[in-house]
């Protein structure tokens, strides 16, 4: 019987389409699927579901981790008429032809404090162990963006705050930047989404990487509708910086079959990418519906699948 491959998977962020992501690791904790997970990483909403997925299974395994992911998604959804309210006119707004973008310091960060709380309950660092070795299986890593120096990060979860996580779901034009480490950061959407060439380094290296891709890689058609054009163009740049990390894991790979002496530091790693579908807007990753947070979580259980057979592999 051949041993379960170890596996790293990059959950990329992209608002509340990254229930997408939940979905898909959803399903991956379900018990027919054999593999090692070896690491985590994510950016913006995929690094929320990947470090609620972390937490659950050194807190408890896989039903404890599917039950904070699933469960902080559900109490993310709109619930009542003046959240429904606050999502339409968010949305709607998202979708006009002309907006007004205000600076997020003339105004009180009305989000963060439910945001907050979310974590603090279903991530519930608290109940973790404090010793840094216990918190390193699997390892975590949270992409985020040093926007004083002009840097791509990496937090890790041995030693992982809310503060730090709490950059992931922001955009300048609606948040504020954290403070941490001395320095600010924005979303991690600008330079690492998510962090997967760190996978390469770690002592135990995987042999496959998964990523959860959110923002589509391919299009039909010719975008020509401003709306479309707008759409394609924050596809674009949300995937730059991924497209940068797979380049790296290939050139390896590449380099490895030419130079086999490299086989001492570094090890040829499959990629396999399971990608969001369909015809969603930029505004959507706005929309806390609980039809739209339901899809998405249903489509991404529905292809979880995908990382086992041919439709996962890269490069297409």
């Amino acid at each position: 019987m051949s041993l379960a491959p170890k596996i790293a998977i990059a959950c990329q962020g992209g608002g509340s389409h990254a229930a997408f992501a939940a979905g898909v690791l959803s399903g991956l904790l379900a018990p027919e699927f054999r593999y090692q997970l070896i690491a985590l990483s994510g950016t913006s909403g995929g690094a929320m579901c990947a470090a609620l997925v972390w937490s659950g299974l050194i807190h408890g395994g896989a039903d404890e981790a599917r039950h904070r992911l699933i469960d902080f998604w559900r109490d993310l959804e709109v619930h009542d008429i003046l959240d429904a309210v606050t999502n339409f006119w968010a949305v709607s707004s998202a979708r006009l032809p002309v907006t007004a973008e205000i600076s997020p310091y003339l105004h009180g960060p009305v989000a963060e404090p439910r945001l907050r709380d979310l974590l603090s309950r279903h991530l519930d660092l608290a109940s973790l162990p404090s010793e840094p070795r216990r918190r390193a299986r699997p390892k975590l890593l949270i992409g985020a963006t040093d926007i004083i120096h002009g840097l791509g990060v990496a937090f890790e979860g041995e030693s992982l705050t809310y503060d730090e996580l709490m950059p992931r779901p922001r955009f300048p034009p609606l948040f504020r930047a954290v403070q941490a480490r001395g320095t600010l950061f924005w979303d991690g959407l600008f330079s690492r989404n998510p962090p997967v060439r760190e996978f390469t380094e770690l002592p135990e290296r995987p042999d496959e990487i998964w990523v959860v891709q959110i923002n589509p890689q391919q299009r039909k058609s010719e975008p020509r509708a401003m709306p479309e054009i707008v759409d394609r163009r924050n596809e674009l740049s949300g995937n730059l910086a991924l497209s940068h990390e797979l380049y790296f894991i290939t050139k390896i790979n590449e380099l490895l079959a030419e130079y086999p002496s490299l086989g001492a530091r570094y090890k040829p790693i499959n990629i396999r990418v399971v990608e969001l579908e369909g015809d969603l807007d930029y505004p959507s990753k706005l929309d806390r519906s609980s039809p739209m947070i339901e899809r998405l979580l249903r489509n991404g259980e529905e292809r979880a699948a995908w990382f086992f057979d041919g439709r996962s592999l890269w490069p297409r």
